[in-house]
């Protein structure tokens, strides 16, 4: 009886045990710029299908050119010979930096400065990603936003409040602040600011009004901001436009028979969902890789990260594995399924930290001396 409240005991001590372990996490991923090509500039890793240089043959196809001003230290990466500049680049997206439209007034309702943004970009493989939403932020303000090309559409917000004391920090939903939603698609986009009251009553602690898209995970409404004048160019450098990219304007199905189709082995082809045609490419599960750069994708070696059993045999395969038990061992040899148990054993062969103090089985195996035996577990 003392021998099977050991081995209980035991078997309780392992489930609280594995109950408090966490589970790893792999991520595999890769950038790849065409051979001979610079892959870097400034902070920003250039993958294929866009490459550094203007008609250095490093893209796959004008529009994915990036120029690489080196005026600039560090140098600065921009779309084409345009004025956009690069923050980050993944497999479905593209981060530019800002521009916001402002407009000043002074004590007596005259317009000191003003500035418009309007981005066209009508003939790239770019839209407006829907993540972004138009914010305008002042307190006698409202804004229209217009686009065309893809989509057409227009809309707008007003924000308005009549005292400083009205304003929430964190709150964009219309006083003081105010964000509206785009549509998928869209090419080109103007912005126009306008005023009710002239700024008469609201001077002294909002005398301007901005407007802006960008990514609204990286902007935070701040009471200050409006009678700040630095919020302009933090926003410029803080608050990115997303964008959509694609290949060609074919989907799928259409570009899969064509000479110049831009995905490669172990890779599949994916729709551009923003309704103007267009594909990526991503690699197949189990390989790893640039789908757009021969030889395309490549496989993983999944046995690298241990995916087996300690007893069990990992073996390699085409974008998978298998895992088998050692001589002497059965199961399924998976550290996620049945793993690789000893074949004589009465039990399922029970794996635990070792380090038990010796002092705990001894005290535990003199209790069997006593009549009667309580465990408590606390």
């Amino acid at each position: 009886m003392c021998q099977q409240s050991i081995f209980f005991h035991l078997l309780l001590c392992l489930l609280l045990t594995l109950g408090s372990t966490s589970a790893e996490f792999i991520s595999i991923g890769t950038s790849i710029a065409k051979p001979n090509c610079q892959s870097k500039c400034g902070n920003l890793t250039v993958p294929f299908p866009f490459g550094i240089g203007l008609g250095a043959g490093c893209s796959l196809g004008s529009w994915f050119d990036v120029n690489c001003n080196t005026s600039f230290n560090p140098p600065r990466p921009y779309i084409g010979t345009g004025n956009l500049e690069i923050l980050d680049i993944s497999d479905n997206t593209l981060k530019i930096k800002n521009w916001v439209a402002s407009r000043c007034y002074n004590q007596f309702g005259n317009i000191t400065q003003e500035n418009r943004v309007l981005i066209d970009l009508a003939t790239t493989p770019f839209t407006f990603s829907d993540i972004n939403k138009f914010s305008v932020l002042g307190c006698d303000e409202f804004a229209l936003m217009a686009g065309s090309e893809g989509r057409n559409f227009t809309s707008g917000c007003v924000s308005v409040c009549f005292s400083i004391d009205d304003l929430i920090d964190g709150d964009c939903s219309g006083i003081g602040c105010c964000q509206t939603a785009i549509p998928k698609g869209l090419k080109r986009f103007n912005t126009n600011l306008g005023t009710l009251y002239s700024h008469l009553n609201i001077w002294s602690f909002a005398p301007c009004g901005y407007a802006f898209l960008g990514d609204p995970d990286s902007f935070r409404f701040s009471v200050s901001d409006l009678n700040n004048t630095a919020f302009q160019n933090r926003t410029i450098e803080n608050v990115p436009v997303v964008l959509d990219w694609a290949i060609g304007t074919q989907n799928c199905s259409e570009a899969q028979g064509s000479s110049d189709f831009a995905c490669l082995q172990n890779s599949y082809c994916l729709d551009s969902d923003t309704g103007l045609g267009g594909y990526r490419c991503s690699c197949s599960d189990g390989y790893k890789g640039n789908p757009y750069l021969s030889p395309g994708c490549i496989d993983i070696n999944e046995c690298e990260i241990n995916p087996c059993d300690e007893n069990g045999i990992c073996t390699n395969t085409q974008g998978s594995y298998t895992c088998s038990c050692a001589n002497g061992y059965s199961g399924d040899g998976r550290k996620d399924g049945r793993g690789c148990n000893a074949k004589n054993s009465q039990f399922p062969l029970i794996k635990f930290a070792l380090g038990i103090p010796l002092m705990f089985l001894t005290r535990l195996y003199s209790y069997c001396n006593i009549e009667s035996i309580k465990i408590f577990v606390l």
